[in-house]
């Protein structure tokens, strides 16, 4: 076989693992609002902010969590906090770090990603946090089921890091 017939096969099956890649994110229940943060980010000036697979795995915990407790809430009515999540992700390495969170539920409009965003940036303290130039990285959660009475409802959870 020659090299150049190496080369592209190679370049073929890389392109391929790729494509699976992308098309496995866009599959997941965090894609659609992770490129809506992006979207609002962009137009704001801001450069986006990348998933963090450790702030995903804390951010779906904590809207799990709150799905089948029945709370909602930053801090769980047994004392979880944001701090305790980050720490138990593995998303710190060393060194200076900070973090933030975003939480909204809803039905209908207000559970898809367009209508998260709509009420955060209505929101002074969640506008403040999805526009912050300090945030790096992103984890998002995302829970179904019955939530407070109702069903059909999402619970989203993004996690923000900067490290």
């Amino acid at each position: 076989m020659s090299r150049r017939l190496i080369v592209v096969l190679a370049t073929l099956a890389l392109a391929a693992g790729l494509g699976t890649a992308t098309a496995r994110a866009a599959t997941t229940p965090w894609y659609p609002l992770f490129q809506a943060i992006n979207s609002v980010r962009r137009s704001h000036g801001l450069r986006p902010v990348v998933p963090s697979p450790r702030l995903h795995w804390a951010a779906r915990h904590h809207s799990n969590d709150m799905l089948v407790h029945r709370y909602f809430a930053h801090t769980s009515p047994w004392g979880s906090t944001l701090y305790g999540r980050i720490l138990s992700s593995g998303f710190l390495t060393y060194g200076y770090w900070q973090a933030g969170e975003t939480l909204a539920w809803g039905t209908g409009f207000d559970a898809t990603p367009a209508g998260v965003v709509q009420m955060w940036m209505h929101s002074p303290e969640h506008r403040a946090i999805l526009l912050s130039p300090l945030f790096r990285f992103v984890g998002i959660g995302r829970a179904q089921g019955r939530f407070l009475g109702h069903a059909g409802a999402a619970v989203w959870t993004a996690d923000w890091g900067h490290r």
